[in-house]
């Protein structure tokens, strides 16, 4: 561990013991979900290597994010899986609790790592890295104490290439050949309601259950956003999510990470707006520029029209969207992972035709002017 994760932990410890003067020991089981929610509070997910993609990486970037791989936490608690799940496997051991790292492939060095921890004979799985922004925005945790059928699903693909399975068979095989055990939904709710991970024993899935509940009432939307337009009504309700709603901040943090951040961003609007609007209206794109031969994140967000699009980009400072002009987008040089093409793309790629017809001639004018 680094200074950073050392004073975090030393800082956990003195809760637990707190704890555990006014209300005795804490059970093992418990103990291990309190050390992965808090510290899943103290992490952020490593921007530069989430930048890369998987796919038709050139041999430069496959080097540049070994890199990023081998260089462990950062001060600023800035990590990705294997140091995530290192750290509490570690704590848990400190805690006298038996606690494992499983590499998906040892033989690959940017492979993905899993950890689990074990009670009288009882294993139980946990991924951090999955769970972060989930933890640091009040949902509820989706990858600690899952059953053995809910982590298979997890690991499945309908592609063979993609299949994962194989990586739980693995962990079974380390855990004396036997199947992980799950804490059901309703003791870590109780858990967390105890720990004051929740609000007022609400999870923010809770709170946002109830808004797409009036999101989908589309009278009352409407009314309220003061519009029939279809394409003008996702804009307001996107703005309003981002004056509004906002990133929630985590408890006994300022903010939560950047990647942490637009992972909430997209879930909330999926969450409230209905999968026609995204289909018809919306696009969230995840982008990057180079600087100092580092990526750093440029997410989009495009609300489409028939002339000129509404574009957002992602101010990483306040951590929230701003509108920007086509033209700054442009200059900026973004580029963007496509999924059609399986390749990264400028960002001109998406600009409304009608709009580029009118930003060519725009820029013809501007030289036939300086001739």
């Amino acid at each position: 561990m680094n200074q950073y994760e050392r004073e975090n932990v030393e800082q956990i410890k003195s809760e637990i013991r707190a704890y555990e003067e006014k209300n005795g020991k804490m059970p093992k089981e418990k103990k291990a979900y309190y050390i992965y929610r808090r510290m899943g509070q103290i992490y952020s997910y490593k921007e530069t290597f989430f930048l890369y993609s998987n796919n038709n990486m050139t041999k430069q970037e496959y080097y540049d994010r070994i890199n990023i791989y081998r260089e462990r936490t950062t001060e600023e608690g800035e990590a990705i899986c294997v140091d995530m799940n290192r750290g509490c496997v570690d704590f848990m051991r400190e805690e006298g609790i038996n606690a494992n790292l499983y590499f998906m492939n040892a033989r690959n060095p940017l492979s993905h790592a899993d950890g689990s921890f074990e009670v009288d004979g009882k294993y139980y799985f946990f991924n951090l890295t999955a769970d972060v922004m989930r933890i640091q925005t009040g949902m509820r945790t989706r990858n600690f104490g899952i059953s053995q059928k809910m982590i298979a699903e997890k690991l499945r693909d309908e592609n063979p290439k993609m299949d994962r399975t194989y990586h739980l068979n693995r962990m079974n095989e380390q855990n004396e050949g036997k199947k992980f055990f799950e804490i059901s939904p309703e003791t870590i709710k109780e858990w967390d309601n105890e720990f004051e991970f929740t609000y007022k024993g609400l999870y923010t899935n809770d709170i946002l259950d109830i808004m797409k509940k009036e999101s989908f009432d589309k009278k009352f939307m409407e009314e309220f956003f003061e519009t029939k337009q279809p394409d003008e009504l996702v804009q307001r309700k996107f703005e309003f999510i981002m004056k509004y709603v906002g990133i929630i901040e985590a408890n006994r943090r300022r903010k939560i990470g950047n990647i942490e951040a637009m992972e909430y961003y997209r879930k909330l609007a999926s969450e409230i707006l209905s999968k026609e609007d995204i289909k018809k209206y919306i696009e969230m794109c995840k982008g990057f520029i180079e600087k100092d031969g580092r990526r750093q994140s440029r997410n989009i967000v495009i609300i489409k029209k028939e002339n000129k699009n509404i574009y957002y980009l992602y101010n990483s400072e306040k951590q929230t969207y701003e509108q920007v002009e086509t033209k700054e987008l442009i200059n900026q040089e973004i580029q963007y992972y496509s999924y059609k093409t399986r390749a990264n793309e400028p960002i001109i790629t998406l600009i409304n035709e009608k709009e580029k017809e009118v930003l060519e001639r725009n820029q013809k004018y501007s030289e036939d002017i300086q001739l």
